[in-house]
This record gives structure tokens, sequence and C-alpha cells, in this order.
């Protein structure tokens, strides 16, 4: 059955309430279709191609020119693939990278990421990247006692952050891991962090950057989000029900929020919340999506 919602109404205000930052309107490239092998969509929405196309070309001239003309703007580089990917920085050259390490799925370069910066520097733009915070980058850590995986371990970070200083890579965000509410869904075995340990994660990574890179900001935690579904709908989808579900934290955003507060009242010696507040909005779904099964019904139309 479908889900009907009442008609909203927006009521436009006389005067402007706020003024948006000019690079609020930006734009992404997966790093599925840079990392390699690389994973693209199939058009017909049957999975995903997986090493059989080449990289992200950024060398393109077209490509500058276009998106230079969208400029002053934000470069997002992340999505689900964020969370597998391993930085082989000593890598420069155009030969096909060494297999990713044990946790890890795809590598990026340091070729690559130089070519993104130069990219990025001659389009006018600033690059928002979204760090791995995976099960790679907890390698070598303790369960948590609230039956969260080990903690987010930086030394990838470090070191990324270190080679995008010495080669000018202009990165201004670093958002840390992607959609972290649906991460027992994305990785196997299923990646569970809670809301209040992706806090401590994310204090973590403040200490990094606050001394490798302290003029970049931190965004987080870039949940998944349907309207009337909420944010992760597994349990409306059939097809997940025919099966045992990994465990799923709910409420994300809330508890966040409530675990950052808690932390700083406490004295924490790093901040404990994200400078850009994240979200990842799905207002519309494919119809070749299983998602779409329970996207509300339009409403009628009026006569």
């Amino acid at each position: 059955p479908t889900m009907r919602l009442p008609p909203t109404s927006v009521t436009a205000a006389k005067s402007p309430a706020g003024t948006i930052d000019e690079r609020y309107l930006s734009f992404c490239v997966d790093l599925g279709m840079i990392a390699q092998p690389t994973r693209f969509w199939n058009p017909d929405g049957s999975g995903e191609t997986v090493g059989e196309r080449p990289p992200f070309d950024f060398s393109r001239p077209c490509l500058r020119r276009l998106c230079g003309a969208l400029s002053p703007a934000y470069l997002r580089v992340g999505g689900t693939e964020a969370d597998r990917v391993y930085y082989a920085l000593e890598q420069r050259g155009p030969q096909p990278p060494p297999p990713a390490p044990a946790g890890y799925g795809t590598v990026v370069t340091g070729g690559q990421l130089i070519a993104m910066g130069e990219f990025a520097r001659e389009a006018g733009l600033e690059i928002s990247l979204t760090l791995n915070a995976g099960w790679g980058s907890r390698a070598g850590s303790a369960p948590r006692p609230d039956g969260s995986a080990g903690a987010w371990r930086p030394d990838q970070a470090v070191e990324l952050m270190r080679f995008a200083e010495e080669h000018s890579i202009p990165i201004s965000v670093y958002e840390l891991g992607n959609e972290p509410n649906a991460w027992p869904l994305f990785h196997s075995p299923p990646l569970f962090v809670t809301p209040e340990s992706y806090t401590a994660d994310l204090a973590a990574l403040a200490a990094v950057r606050d001394v490798e890179a302290p003029a970049a900001r931190l965004s987080g935690p870039g949940t998944a989000f349907w309207p009337a579904i909420g944010e992760v709908p597994t349990l409306l989808l059939p097809s997940l029900l025919r099966r045992r579900l990994p465990r799923l934290a709910s409420s994300f955003l809330p508890r966040l929020a409530a675990a950052s507060a808690a932390a700083e009242a406490g004295g924490a010696p790093s901040p404990c919340r994200a400078d850009i507040l994240s979200w990842h909005y799905y207002p519309a779904l494919s119809d070749r999506s299983p998602l779409a099964r329970a996207h509300p019904a339009a409403p009628p139309a009026a006569p």
C-alpha cells in the first residue's frame, strides 16, 4: 500500500530571512568513479559495473571550462565508496594501483588526488572530501561497549591531510564517512556505529584536523533521509523483511546532537560536533529502486 500525505503549502515572506553562501549550490563526483576498480551504476538499474570503465578523468579541458562557469562552488568527492577506499599516496604514475589492503575495497592514488586538486584550482572550486570511516579505518580497534565497531583510527587521514597541504590540494571540508545510519546495509560484515560512538570518532577527527589542517571545516554525519519514510526505511522494504535484518541505529541526528552537547558540557578536549551539519535528502526515487515501493502517493490534482 502507498502512503498519502496532506498537501503542503509554502508562504514566502516579504523580506529575506537570511542570505546563503554563494557556494551553496554545488555538485559532486562519486569516489566510485575515481577509485580503482571503478564502480558505475548500470543504466538499467541492475546493480553496478565494477572495473569495466576507466577512472574519472579530471584533465579534460572542456570539463574544466564548464565547471569553472559554475564557480565559486564546492566539489564534493564522496559517496558509498568513500568508506571502502585506501589512499595509496606514494603512487603517482598512470599504472594501475596494487590491490587494496585487507579491510578496504578500492584504491585511489596520489596521482589521482593531485589531478583532482589541479582541476579544482583551475575551475575555482573548493573540495569537500569524505574520509574513509569504514572497516579499514577501524582495523585493530576493539568493539565498543555499546555494540559499535571499534574506534575510528586517523592514520590515513593524517597522511592525506599532509599530502593535500604538500601538493596544494584545496580541500576545505572533511566529512567523516558517508551515511553512517545505513552502514549496516552497505558493508559486509554489517558495520554498526551508534550516534554516540560516531561523536567520539568525530572528536578524534577534530583533534587531527586542529593539528594538520586547522583552516579546514568538518562535516557530518551525512545521514540518509527520505521524506515520510525517515532516516533508514529498512523495515518498510518487503525484500529485506524476508531475511534477518542487521542492527540499525534509529534517530541518528537527534542522538548525535545530544551526545555532542553532553560531551562538550563534560569538558571534552576536542569539539565533538561538525562545523557543517549534513544529511542526504532523497525527495525522489527512480521506479527501478526497491525503495520506490514505499514512497508516498501523489495527492490528487485539484478539480
